[in-house]
């Protein structure tokens, strides 16, 4: 990782997560948007890694689709795509009201991938963060949606996800071991 994108990635997973990444962050139609950290900062940020060649992708994508629809003013999900074309991204965007890190941030997106321990194998996958505090409150939030899709924005709201609570408190604490999380 060069100091570019080792810097990038220090402020998107540390203190300034949510808005260190408003500046690049496009809509669904991947064109930028005007994004300001008062936007995010009450809500739910739902970091969405998928690819649209796999079915399995596609089936959860309908089912978040649902929770982040119906729970619009908590949730915003940012889709970090793991696809082989642009085509492809924009394929999984579309009608989803999403944002999305650009086609263009490649090495971002891996690195994202690596840091957070996603491997395309294991796509989708849906970690969830405070858009206020920047803290990741769920790094299963998968399974949230899919066993609890009724209550899994609530229960993020207060930060009683389950197992994917205490998943997400072992996170924090390796990254707060690498330096790389939020102390505040």
């Amino acid at each position: 990782m060069d100091a570019s994108q080792g810097r990038r990635y220090r402020m998107l997973l540390g203190g300034g997560t949510v808005a260190s990444i408003l500046h690049m962050l496009e809509d669904e139609h991947q064109r930028p948007v005007a994004t300001t950290q008062a936007t995010l900062e009450q809500k739910l940020v739902g970091l969405y890694f998928a690819a649209a060649w796999s079915a399995e992708c596609d089936a959860f994508r309908a089912q978040l689709l649902g929770v982040s629809s119906a729970h619009s003013d908590d949730l915003a999900v940012v889709h970090i795509s793991a696809d082989n074309h642009p085509a492809d991204m924009a394929r999984t965007m579309a009608g989803t009201g999403w944002l999305c890190i650009p086609w263009g941030e490649h090495a971002l997106r891996q690195d994202l991938m690596q840091q957070l321990g996603v491997s395309r194998g294991e796509l989708p996958r849906l970690v969830v963060v405070d858009g206020c505090t920047h803290r990741v409150i769920s790094t299963a939030a998968r399974a949230d949606v899919e066993r609890r899709p009724l209550t899994c924005v609530h229960e993020w709201r207060r930060s009683r996800a389950g197992e994917s609570w205490r998943r997400a408190w072992a996170l924090a604490w390796y990254l707060a071991l690498l330096g790389l999380a939020c102390t505040g």
